[in-house]
């Protein structure tokens, strides 16, 4: 279930929506559907100052692929 954002022509509202399957979004303060869906920026993955990804913790699990976790 994708988060878009939208801009409201009615209320000139940002919102965000979570949109499931079909549904049409409608905006969160005045129920209006005349939404305009605006361009976002991607997430992406926080980095330290050496550029690299931070270390993650041992799932415990195994299976995952990791040496640290089997």
């Amino acid at each position: 279930m994708p988060l878009y954002e939208y801009h409201c022509d009615d209320c000139q509202q940002d919102i965000e929506v979570l949109v499931r399957g079909e549904a049409e979004p409608k905006c969160d303060d005045c129920g209006s559907s005349r939404l305009t869906r605006l361009l976002s920026v991607p997430a992406t993955p926080a980095t330290k100052s050496g550029g690299s990804l931070p270390q993650l913790p041992p799932c415990g699990m195994g299976g995952c692929g990791r040496p640290e976790c089997e």
